[in-house]
């Protein structure tokens, strides 16, 4: 805008859900002789919003907010109207016009509450429009006329008044008050208008496909000439509800003409008006249902409900109707509880932003009184019991959340038993990604025919495809996500039963890295992709007794990851706790697999610098070895090794001496001098030594204990940094600094790649050679 240019009388500010509104008023302010700023008639796509919005509040006198709760909610209307306010804090110069054109919470009016409102809720068109221009002449009668002369009127139909029914209107479902989000979704919709295109929202049965498009029927009802809703579940109502739209318009005669006379007639009517309509189809099983009675043209818009999710053709283009944000949620349930409540952020977590479920949950509390919290804690206690309560929600074709996935688990059933199997194997299996690697790989744990179809690249491909088509998942080229309701939907129709989770956990067994992962850290990834898994299958498995030797092991290996590859301590102790306790109960408490429980969470105390607690934990470890597998077993060295390495920390140095030795000893003459266990042994006797004082002794320990592990290992192997470490102090401490301080550069450039930032033995390293560096200066 240029200096000499003069001022707009108003910037129409408004959220996109009341866009309908925006223009109306717009419409009649401009036919009036006002001149405006609307971004949905000038900013159009590729423009800078922000630098527009800048541009249309500096150009113009006045703001005219259309005033909703969805204005309230919006983020960016705020600034809009602030810019105003700063300018005219008293509302003396009414610089905004609040144009109320629905409902609003009165708490979250906030400043806008002591400025006068033109009030256009419940008005026939002629008595707003007579409102809206007479206020906003009084308002411009007060500071004088407008500084520029107005335009000549728009010619053409002017904007039908926002709510508005069209002539021909079927649909009998209210409009939902507490509608939240699917702007994305209905600005998708709303721009195809002109385009005549078939358009399919898909998506999880209960995720509100209906829902928007009941909304997006009355949110543009005033758009069309004809608006017609189809129930396409049955081939008998959608056949009948089109011939009806035939009887409505006079095509057909009821009694008189045969039905597929009047379906006929209606779909030709469709192709060949002049007047804007909207079909819907709602709840189709399948394109094929549809097909034949698509319009396939005409001045129209034709929109599909639908659970189906695979390929719609070429004549009809999938949406997405996703799961709500959390942010999006918590907004929901607030707004139909009536509201906040500090437990709506837990809640709708648990219940996975799934509307339906949201809905449920939102119209119990209110029904029975019930806080957030008191509903939360029900709903885990007793989560399926509580969704079979109570009647289905208004909108959602008489479905509960316990029963909403029955029609499509069936159906998947039917179509592709093999789909079916995977999905109750992933029902135990948590609700983060699923690699498909995991039955690929492991296909010799899956069920027999299961097990058949991962063998079968096209087999699997159609079982993908099937749950696909059904919406009961969500799916990547690298696996599954399977929402958690569905998940405890499919879980509670396993009832007692649990050969499913059985497999699932004797398939987690098997993929799990075996073994001592502290230094394996080409497992680690693998350990970190497949660690939800099997937490939510050991955990379902604990509960239900079964499984248990494979629980005991994967609680024990995950626990070790989040030990070495992760140092999260606090989880790891935990499933470390479990491993052992399990292992207890069902090996008995002097079995070998015991004391391996006990001597790997004796290690995490020890990290964790609980020494006393490890102490007798280790002590029995050991003592269990010796009984079980014999005095010079390398499992012995182990126990020998780790008790040593307590009591030196302890400080109990002359006791570990022996220990030490008998770890070497044994572990030499079993496994050979170039194991890199036998350099475990010789890096904890240099430790001893060097503790010990004698430091001359400690040196040829430490050079061979490095020999052996970047000779077995690899020489950018986690162990190796540990032996430069341990030489580079001892060096240092034997004065020869520079080699002290390549040692412990190389030893932190390892730990680096090789571990999380936050471990702590880069911590360790980088202190130590920061005392090295600053002893030369």
């Amino acid at each position: 805008m240029s200096q000499n240019e003069p001022k707009k009388d108003f910037f129409i500010s408004y959220n996109k859900a009341d866009k309908s509104w925006a223009e109306w008023v717009a419409w009649y302010l401009e036919a009036a002789g006002y001149s405006l700023t609307i971004q949905a008639w000038e900013s159009l796509a590729g423009t800078n919003f922000v630098g527009y919005m800048h541009n249309a509040i500096i150009s113009s006198q006045r703001i005219i907010a259309i005033l909703s709760d969805n204005y309230l909610n919006s983020l960016y209307t705020l600034p809009e109207w602030a810019a105003f306010f700063a300018d005219d804090p008293t509302g003396r110069q009414r610089l905004i016009i609040p144009v109320k054109v629905a409902e609003c919470d009165p708490n979250k009016l906030g400043l806008l509450k002591a400025i006068a409102r033109i009030n256009l809720v419940g008005k026939e068109e002629a008595s707003a429009r007579e409102e809206l221009l007479e206020e906003i002449r009084k308002v411009l009668a007060e500071t004088g006329k407008p500084t520029t002369a107005p335009p000549f009127p728009k010619s053409g139909d002017a904007p039908r008044y926002p709510g508005t029914f069209p002539p021909i209107w079927n649909i009998t479902h209210l409009r939902n008050a507490y509608f939240t989000g699917r702007e994305d979704l209905l600005t998708d919709l709303e721009k195809a208008q002109t385009s005549a295109i078939t358009q399919a929202v898909a998506g999880l049965g209960g995720v509100g496909k209906t829902q928007t498009a009941v909304e997006y029927a009355f949110r543009f009802a005033h758009t069309f000439e004809l608006v017609w809703w189809v129930n396409a579940e049955f081939k008998n109502s959608l056949r009948s509800d089109l011939a009806d739209l035939a009887f409505k318009l006079g095509l057909a005669k009821q009694g008189a003409t045969e039905q597929q006379e009047a379906i006929a007639n209606a779909l030709h009517y469709l192709r060949t008006c002049p007047e804007r309509w909207l079909l819907v189809l709602d709840n189709v099983e399948h394109p094929a249902d549809v097909l034949p009675y698509l319009p396939g043209g005409g001045n129209g818009q034709t929109l599909i409900t639908s659970r189906y999710n695979g390929d719609w053709g070429k004549s009809i283009k999938p949406l997405t109707a996703g799961i709500w944000e959390q942010s999006q949620s918590v907004q929901f349930l607030e707004k139909r509880v009536g509201r906040a409540d500090p437990a709506f952020g837990e809640l709708a977590r648990e219940l996975g932003g799934l509307p339906l479920a949201l809905e449920q949950a939102a119209a119990y509390i209110i029904a029975k009184s019930k806080s957030g919290a008191d509903y939360l804690r029900l709903f885990k206690e007793r989560r399926m019991e509580l969704f079979k309560k109570g009647n289905a929600p208004e909108g959602y074709h008489n479905d509960k959340v316990a029963t909403t996935w029955d029609i499509s688990f069936k159906a998947l059933g039917e179509a592709n038993p093999a789909g079916a199997e995977l999905l109750e194997l992933c029902a135990w299996l948590g609700t983060e990604p699923i690699p498909f690697s995991l039955f690929l790989e492991h296909a010799e744990e899956l069920p027999e025919r299961l097990a058949a179809t991962a063998g079968d690249e096209l087999e699997w491909d159609e079982a993908i495809g099937a749950i696909k088509r059904y919406s009961l998942a969500e799916l990547s080229g690298e696996g599954l996500t399977l929402h958690r309701l569905v998940g405890l939907a499919l879980r509670t129709a396993q009832g007692t039963d649990t050969a499913r989770l059985e497999q699932a956990a004797g398939l987690l067994r098997a993929a799990y890295p075996s073994g001592d992962i502290s230094g394996k850290i080409e497992v680690w990834e693998e350990c970190g992709r497949l660690r939800e898994a099997g937490l939510a299958v050991a955990g379902y498995a604990e509960e239900r007794g079964a499984a248990l030797e494979a629980t005991s092991y994967l609680y024990n290996q995950i626990a070790g990851y989040l030990q070495y590859a992760r140092a999260d301590y606090g989880q790891a102790l935990g499933c470390f706790q479990r491993a052992l306790a399990i292992s207890e109960k069902t090996l008995g408490s002097d079995h070998p697999t015991v004391a391996t429980r006990l001597n790997n969470m004796g290690l995490l105390l020890k990290a964790m610098g609980d020494l006393p607690a490890a102490l007798p934990l280790f002590q029995r470890a050991l003592a269990i070895w010796e009984k079980q597998l014999g005095a010079d077993h390398p499992q012995v060295a182990t126990g020998c090794n780790n008790m040593g390495s307590l009591l030196k920390a302890m400080g109990d140095l002359p006791a570990a001496l022996p220990l030490f030795q008998r770890a070497l000893a044994i572990d030499e003459k079993a496994l050979g001098s170039e194991h890199p266990d036998v350099a475990i042994d010789l890096n904890n006797m240099g430790g001893l030594l060097k503790a010990m004082g004698d430091l001359p002794a400690a040196l040829p320990l430490y050079q061979r204990a490095l020999a052996i592990w970047e000779k077995q290992l690899g020489a950018d192997h986690p162990q190796v940094a540990l032996g430069c470490n341990n030489m580079g102090v001892l060096l240092y401490q034997m004065g020869q600094r520079a080699e002290a301080e390549r040692l412990l550069e190389r030893a932190l450039d390892i730990f680096k790649r090789a571990l999380p930032p936050t471990h702590p033995n880069i911590k360790v390293v980088a202190d130590a050679l920061e005392v090295v560096r600053g002893s030369g200066s």
